[in-house]
């Protein structure tokens, strides 16, 4: 693999432009707030690697990519319809903003922590998702997810954790496996009258909102 980057700090705020990384080694890469625009990257290795204050914006590819013990808290992953193939998640946490209109296929979340996250108008098909799940909303409300069946195709939640707040909302659910040992129907509930298309979690009371 390329090792060009691999322990480097890169200048503040680095711009990439349409340019394409194929095998190349991030391990322990201080990013430094860099911004992505039209970037693809392949069979890379992002090990440690710091991407805090980063943003990768305008369709920027990501494809058979290995994602290791990052925090994706303070970091834009996916703006205006960037892609991510295949790729490996492992031992990642999210927190906040950050997925906006972005498309994940294939994709494996291993041993991730989501908090507070809200997947504005981003896809998931066929991935899978051994996570821990805390005030997390999947949007299908979007022009990008004209259907309900488009936020959430044939993934699998059944090494998840899901706690307080964890809302669907326009989501069809019917391809995508539970949490191990429940069904969609006992975790999930409507949490506002008014709008019978989210479901969530919501509260171990199950307070629901009615005016």
């Amino acid at each position: 693999m390329n090792t060009d980057y691999k322990n480097k700090t890169l200048d503040l705020k680095t711009k990439f432009s349409n340019q394409n990384f194929v095998n190349y080694d991030f391990t322990k890469t201080n990013f430094n707030s860099a911004i992505f625009e039209n970037t693809n990257f392949e069979n890379c290795l992002f090990d440690s690697s710091d991407l805090k204050g980063s943003r990768i914006f305008y369709e920027s590819n990501f494809e058979n990519c290995t994602f290791h013990k990052i925090n994706l808290s303070n970091t834009t992953i996916g703006s205006h319809k960037g892609v991510y193939k295949n790729c490996v998640f492992e031992n990642c946490e999210y927190k906040s903003k950050g997925f906006n209109l972005t498309h994940f296929i294939g994709c494996k979340f291993i041993k991730a922590k989501f908090t507070t996250v809200n997947f504005n108008g981003s896809k998931f098909r066929d991935c899978m998702f051994d996570a821990k799940f805390k005030d997390v909303t999947f949007n299908g409300i979007y022009d990008s997810n004209p259907d309900p069946q488009v936020c959430l195709n044939n993934c699998d939640f059944s090494n998840s954790n899901f706690g307080n707040f964890v809302s669907f909302d326009n989501c069809d659910l019917s391809t995508c496996v539970p949490p191990k040992d429940r069904t969609f129907d006992e975790i999930l509930y409507q949490v506002d009258l008014s709008n019978p298309k989210l479901l969530s979690t919501g509260t171990p009371d199950r307070i629901v909102i009615t005016f």
